[in-house]
């Protein structure tokens, strides 16, 4: 039996244990066809997905409200989970035996969708039906990592370039930053971040000063995001755009910490401004000694029960409304390190944070990555509610900062710690893209050779995978 992740929402697992098998048989033969392309004659691939994502369905938009279908599925389910498993337990498909399942799948695949429309009769239309069945669209789980997650912005373009626009983009850290660009518009302009970024400076976005929080916990360095960025988000209304102004759905992962932490990070504040003001960023040693710190900082903090929690910016009717430079600066905010708050004079942002806080029962707002620094649980969590109008969806993580042997060693033990929290949400995504080649996490703001540089890292790698995303969301029409 498939083991559902931990501290999933009750009223989710039940509907992961049962689908997340035909997302895994899929993913499986759309690998094994991509590696052999005559593995598998087209109309048989189709029959074979069409099922698998008939199988899957639970809840299927409909003309008037969402209708509930898994229940009228569960014996055709049971049909398909056997040939699911027979693709997901081997390690090389075989041609004949997948053409044997197609074949035999064909008709109850054609009388259980014509039942399921008998009883749904007009509440669910074929034409709804059909695009829930053929049609799967891509969400974006993009990762933190510091001056690492520049190489996100080639794997935009990439999918640009593939004609794979996303239906979503959930972000944590850096990655919130970057996936905000992302979902400003439907499609990309490398251009538009080049240029913005070519105009951003360290002493423009940071500053070691002395400030007391408010929302934030403390760190050395202020963060002034809206400075370099709010003119780049300003809404039609007025102001900075709000969440659900974005033309891409968009939410944003913080990390919601209890009040007894600060106590904690007080201490390594101090410490980290204390280097900062002795021009420690330049030497390695001082930096290996702030990365030792800030790990014990965070192993603490993630160990301690209770402490913290993920609190997913824009993911419901309270926090749609978030300032959108407020959310990606919260997001980005770790630590002892960077500070980020609201201290302008803003009723209505001073007003909805209490709120949030009061919400998720914590005291304050944090760097997104120490929860979940890939946030693909998030991203799937959102699609099951049905906010973006499908539930059959491929959900891409992308990592920046996994631990790699021979690359920013000096950070490993971050990175280390990072990973335990990306592998948790791993069982939610579809494909977790580890990049390979990436900038130094301290290089928050590149020069234009370096942010070149990750741009072509970024789209050299995930090219790699480029065959794979377009054959997953080629529509499975008969």
């Amino acid at each position: 039996m498939l083991a559902v992740p931990p501290d999933i929402r009750p009223d989710l697992a039940e509907r992961y244990r049962q689908l997340r098998p035909f997302d895994e048989a899929e993913m499986a033969l759309v690998e094994a066809l991509v590696a052999r392309p005559d593995r598998l004659s087209r109309p048989h691939e189709v029959i074979l997905r069409r099922a698998l994502n008939l199988a899957r369905l639970w809840i299927v938009p409909g003309d008037a409200g969402d209708v509930v279908v898994g229940p009228q599925l569960s014996a055709f389910r049971d049909v398909v989970k056997r040939v699911a498993d027979s693709i997901r337990d081997r390690t090389d498909l075989d041609p004949q035996s997948l053409a044997a399942d197609a074949d035999a799948l064909e008709p109850a695949l054609r009388r259980e969708q014509a039942s399921l429309l008998s009883q749904t009769l007009g509440r669910l239309s074929p034409t709804a039906l059909e695009r829930e069945i053929s049609t799967k669209s891509l969400v974006l789980a993009v990762g933190g990592g510091g001056g690492c997650g520049y190489v996100h912005l080639g794997a935009f373009s990439l999918l640009e370039s593939l004609g794979i626009r996303p239906k979503l983009v959930a972000g944590s850290s850096i990655g919130s930053i970057l996936g905000l660009f992302r979902a400003r518009d439907m499609d990309f302009r490398e251009s538009t971040v080049t240029a913005v970024t070519s105009q951003l400076t360290f002493s423009s976005m940071f500053r070691v000063l002395d400030a007391e929080t408010r929302y934030a916990m403390p760190g050395a360095l202020r963060l002034y995001l809206r400075t370099a960025l709010a003119r780049y988000f300003e809404s039609p209304q007025g102001g900075t755009m709000r969440l659900n102004e974005l033309s891409v759905p968009f939410i944003c992962t913080v990390t919601g910490v209890r009040r007894e932490a600060v106590r904690q990070v007080r201490h390594y504040e101090k410490l980290f401004r204390k280097e900062l003001r002795r021009g420690a960023l330049g030497r390695l040693l001082h930096v290996k000694d702030l990365v030792t710190n800030i790990v014990a900082f965070l192993s603490e903090l993630v160990a301690t029960p209770g402490a913290m929690r993920a609190v997913s910016l824009g993911s419901d009717e309270l926090t749609r409304d978030f300032d959108v430079i407020d959310a990606v600066g919260f997001s980005s905010a770790l630590p002892a390190i960077i500070q980020y708050d609201v201290t302008r004079d803003d009723p209505r942002m001073h007003d909805l944070m209490r709120q949030v806080l009061e919400h998720n029962d914590v005291d304050f707002l944090a760097d997104g990555g120490i929860a979940a620094n890939v946030p693909a649980r998030s991203a799937w969590e959102y699609v099951q509610a049905g906010h973006i109008g499908t539930r059959n969806v491929a959900v891409l993580g992308l990592d920046c900062f996994a631990p790699q042997i021979g690359r920013n060693m000096i950070f490993l033990p971050l990175m280390r710690l990072a990973a335990d929290n990306v592998n948790k949400d791993r069982a939610f995504a579809n494909l977790m893209f580890t990049y390979r080649k990436t900038l130094s996490p301290t290089s928050l703001v590149p020069r234009a050779g370096a942010l070149q540089q990750a741009l072509r890292n970024g789209k050299e790698e995930l090219s790699e995978k480029g065959p794979l995303l377009q054959k997953l969301l080629e529509v499975a029409a008969l």
